[in-house]
């Protein structure tokens, strides 16, 4: 299954994990919890973890390292989490001598010399923590075991996802076996700060809702400041949408600022019907029923919610033929 990943760790002096732009906990967490295993099983190796956001709950995990071009050139580079080249966070990771791509996105696009692509995994967390279980005869320390838990965790909101399988629930018990603190880690994870809950209950109660079954809220930089929340704080809100038993396909899209260029990155998710080759025509991708666009002006969003909408009237006219 990881035929040849151990021998290409073993042999390269220099390590850099990479990971996408604007990191989830899964992102993240096999992030950190390969570069802290790789680190302390190969003390005289250099091992970097690269990235230039910093992501959801900033305080629960390490910030990104500095690294030369010249060191970036003359390592193995491991893209974690990402199924297309351009969102990996810093593209330098192109420079390396060789680049290995793990990963449980469907595959949409190969940019490495080797990968280890297992779509049926619930979290690429879920991927690193069999990889480390193969390898590793005791118990993780209980550190990396948190990284890997808290990405399996909230990938799978909670082990409450259709991708959550009987394997993924055995990689979580293997993960237990490090002492973890499951009320705490749980806590950390879900737990929102007064501001957020008042952002999500304008959320709640500004949701245009499609009779098809499509729901959908446009977050504005205005907005983000006023509830003084941030762009990744507001992006996680689109589970607030999941357990609404007449939304078929939610979507949330939140509006960024680059130089003065302002567009709408948006995430989508539906509780049956596929959106992620939706979200490919729009610079972005996923899984079949969660995925994301980026960069979207607001009449591009607004065509995304027409297809959206479409897709579920298609649905429901194929339920009844």
């Amino acid at each position: 299954m990881f035929d040849g990943l151990l021998h290409e760790i073993e042999k390269a002096p220099i390590i850099c994990v990479f990971r996408h732009l604007i990191p989830d906990a899964d992102a993240l967490g096999s992030q950190w919890g390969l570069v802290s295993w790789l680190r302390l099983k190969y003390p005289t190796k250099k091992i970097y973890a690269m990235g230039r956001h910093v992501g959801v709950k900033p305080e629960m995990f390490p910030a990104p390292d500095v690294v030369e071009d010249d060191t970036i050139c003359d390592s193995l580079a491991i893209v974690l989490d990402t199924a297309n080249s351009k969102r990996v966070d810093d593209q330098r990771y192109s420079l390396a001598k060789m680049i290995i791509q793990i990963d449980h996105h469907p595959l949409h696009e190969t940019f490495g010399q080797k990968k280890y692509i297992f779509e049926h995994r619930a979290a690429t967390c879920e991927i690193i923590a069999e990889f480390l279980e193969s390898v590793v005869v005791k118990p993780l320390p209980k550190h990396i075991a948190e990284y890997l838990y808290m990405g399996l965790l909230t990938d799978t909101l909670k082990f409450s996802t259709n991708n959550t399988s009987a394997h993924t629930l055995r990689i979580a018990a293997y993960l237990a076996q490090s002492d973890l603190n499951f009320s705490k880690l749980n806590e950390e994870m879900f737990s929102v700060s007064s501001k957020e809950y008042k952002f999500s209950n304008y959320l709640r109660t500004n949701t245009i809702i499609e009779p098809c079954g499509l729901a959908y809220s446009f977050v504005t930089l205005e907005m983000m400041e006023e509830y003084g929340v941030s762009a990744n704080d507001a992006k996680e809100r689109i589970t607030d949408f999941g357990g609404v038993r007449d939304f078929e396909v939610w979507a949330l899209f939140i509006e960024h600022n680059e130089n003065g260029r302002r567009f709408f990155n948006g995430s989508l998710r539906s509780k049956s019907i596929a959106v992620n080759d939706i979200a490919h025509q729009y610079r972005g991708g996923g899984h079949r029923n969660a995925a994301a666009v980026k960069e979207c002006s607001k009449e591009e969003a607004l065509i995304i919610i027409e297809k959206c909408c479409l897709r579920i009237k298609e649905a429901k006219h194929n339920d009844t033929v």
